[in-house]
């Protein structure tokens, strides 16, 4: 009986420039498999610690949270009022729409919402500290805070790899003064464009400075700063996240009783 040959094919021989842009494929493949892993561990050690990011994270965003706040004029409850504020939001808003927020998102926002303002490091002392109505050319030097907080985080994220905890800062730096209708700012993002936790943190971020002493104005009454965010609901504001705001609104108020001053 004749048998059939067995035909061996020789392995191509590629060239070295093809072998390197494989091994680059093969490298860049593991390196998002790493990302992806690192993220997840760290999600399941923020559920293991009851919702606080890992030590190391959370010594940074506090870190950075204060530098910002020590070139601001307020008392240095400023950012435990936010923290406290979006996570009130947040909390409410997962128990309403658990589809869109999943309750072990909230304490990952509440946390890093105190980095929404970590541009302020990047302006001059005449704009931060102007105690008088700004020009539109100084108004526009405090517009780009948003993006010089989300090149510092980006940075970060650079250096330690991505995680949850720095993504959704930059996520809340960058998107927490746009606005419902477009017409906020950096980029004029409308409605679910812009990401959810900078929508969050745009409700928690305008209560705080319309009930906030500062050096150009008075505290606004919890009841006053209420309307305001009634009346710019849908246009401000996501509508869902301010009613999510409505629902806690009496919690809010204590928190700002005690945090104030």
């Amino acid at each position: 009986m004749s048998t059939i040959p067995t035909i061996v094919r020789s392995k191509p021989v590629l060239s070295l420039q093809d072998e390197v842009a494989m091994l680059r494929v093969e490298l860049a493949t593991e390196k998002q498999a790493r990302i992806a892993a690192e993220s997840k561990l760290t999600f399941l050690h923020s559920d293991q610690s009851q919702g606080e990011p890992p030590p190391s994270r959370m010594a940074i965003i506090v870190g950075l949270a204060k530098l910002a706040e020590s070139r601001d004029d307020d008392t240095g409850k400023h950012l435990s009022r936010i923290r406290h504020y979006t996570t009130l939001i947040a909390a409410e808003f997962s128990k309403q729409h658990p589809e869109l927020l999943s309750k072990t998102d909230v304490p990952v926002i509440g946390a890093t919402s105190v980095l929404h303002d970590i541009g302020k490091v990047g302006l001059s002392d005449d704009i931060l500290l102007n105690p008088n109505k700004l020009t539109n050319e100084q108004f526009d030097s405090m517009k780009r805070h948003a993006v010089i907080g989300a090149d510092i985080l980006i940075s970060l994220s650079e250096q330690l790899g991505r995680d949850p905890w720095v993504d959704t800062a930059i996520q809340i730096t960058l998107g927490h003064h746009e606005k419902w209708d477009g017409s906020g700012y950096p980029f004029g993002l409308k409605g679910e464009t812009n990401n959810l936790p900078a929508r969050i943190v745009a409700v928690a971020d305008v209560y705080d400075a319309l009930t906030s002493k500062r050096v150009y104005k008075d505290a606004m009454m919890h009841e006053k700063a209420v309307e305001i965010i009634q009346k710019d609901s849908g246009t401000h504001f996501d509508p869902m996240i301010a009613e999510s705001f409505f629902s806690v609104k009496g919690e809010v108020k204590r928190i700002a009783s005690r945090l104030q001053g």
